[in-house]
């Protein structure tokens, strides 16, 4: 078999899945060329010792890590430094292999091939096998400014960044970087403690303070991008600030209609329409997923659409919308482990049945 076919099933066995197509091995072919397509299928999702991969491979450990090194670089491969030297290891689909060598930069011709290849496996294949997991892989972290007395400490971004991150990075929006689709702001996205250690010592992101991080949030909810952020309670991983017309992940729910690819937060908009003065701001400019629509000069909400992330409030002149809680909310796992062990299963559980 083909050494990148052998990688795209090696792949696949991740929970975020990796499905077979042209594209998709045609993008293999660009990140794991001849010498790292070999150094890639020894490794797996769980982290390996330099030592071991050495040996496992046949070669010293000077070109076992010179190879590993240049592949960690390009952000193809993880890699950390433990007290018995480094370790390395896969990557998953996303976040990782799309978005870290778009972030890092390469030249512009092969930077524009690999875009375009993306866009065609993620609207062919990649977007309906992130739409299977379940619970979804990420959630709304509504705005701060709209929440009401009633918080959940877990949907409270500033102080998860203040009080569970050791460590926070802030890079480019790689799907806003190869669609270009609008001019909102590029440099939105946060990742922190491993990823973020990673990210910064590969020159992938660069690294910030609690501070730039909120300020972070503070200018993406002006510009009218979501936060969505990893769908675990106890710690972050990522905020993504997404934009409808650009951003892989939020387009399952904006153009695939898989409603349940998202979660929501666990406020819905509250809209009083004597206060209403017709300006369809919310309706035009903010609603990123047009749940709310002008019905006779006056703001409608759908319900069911609504995902709760407070956009429409900070820009209503009249304060007529209001965030109000949902009578019906599914709560994320508590860890980033425990998602992804729930993922997995109810995916395998799904795939059973269609057998």
């Amino acid at each position: 078999m083909h050494l990148h076919h052998k990688l795209q099933e090696l792949l696949h066995n991740n929970p975020v899945g990796a499905p077979k197509s042209e594209e998709f091995i045609e993008i293999l072919e660009i990140l794991f060329p001849p010498g790292e397509v070999e150094m890639a299928l020894l490794l797996s999702f769980s982290f390996k010792k330099l030592g071991d991969i050495a040996k496992e491979a046949g070669i010293p450990e000077e070109e076992a890590s010179r190879i590993l090194e240049g592949m960690a670089d390009k952000g193809t491969i993880l890699s950390k430094k433990t007290g018995d030297g480094r370790v390395y290891a896969l990557l998953p689909n996303y976040p990782g292999l799309f978005e870290y060598p778009i972030m890092k930069g390469m030249d512009a011709e092969t930077q524009k091939r690999l875009g375009n290849l993306w866009h065609t496996y993620y609207m062919k294949d990649m977007v309906h096998e992130l739409a299977l997991a379940d619970p979804p892989w990420k959630r709304v972290l509504p705005t701060e400014e709209a929440m009401t007395d009633e918080v959940l400490p877990y949907e409270v971004a500033s102080e998860l960044i203040r009080t569970k991150s050791k460590s926070i990075c802030l890079g480019i929006c790689p799907c806003r970087t190869i669609e270009q689709k609008c001019d909102k702001p590029t440099d939105t996205c946060l990742a922190f403690d491993g990823a973020a250690d990673f990210m910064i010592e590969r020159g992938i992101a660069k690294k910030i303070t609690v501070e730039e991080a909120i300020e972070v949030l503070k200018r993406t909810e002006e510009a009218g991008l979501v936060h969505l952020g990893s769908n675990n309670k106890n710690n972050l991983l990522f905020i993504c600030n997404y934009c409808p017309c650009c951003c892989h992940i939020f387009r399952q729910y904006t153009e695939f209609n898989y409603p349940q690819s998202i979660g929501k937060s666990s406020y819905l908009a509250g809209i009083q329409a004597d206060e209403c003065n017709g300006c369809g701001i919310c309706a035009e400019e903010r609603c990123p997923v047009k749940a709310i629509a002008m019905l006779n000069d006056v703001a409608a909400l759908d319900s069911a659409k609504c995902i709760g992330c407070g956009l429409c409030v900070s820009t209503c002149p009249t304060k007529a919308i209001s965030l109000l809680k949902r009578e019906e909310y599914q709560e994320p796992p508590d860890t980033l482990n425990q998602l992804v062990q729930t993922v997995w299963k109810n995916k395998q559980e799904k795939n059973r049945s269609r057998r």
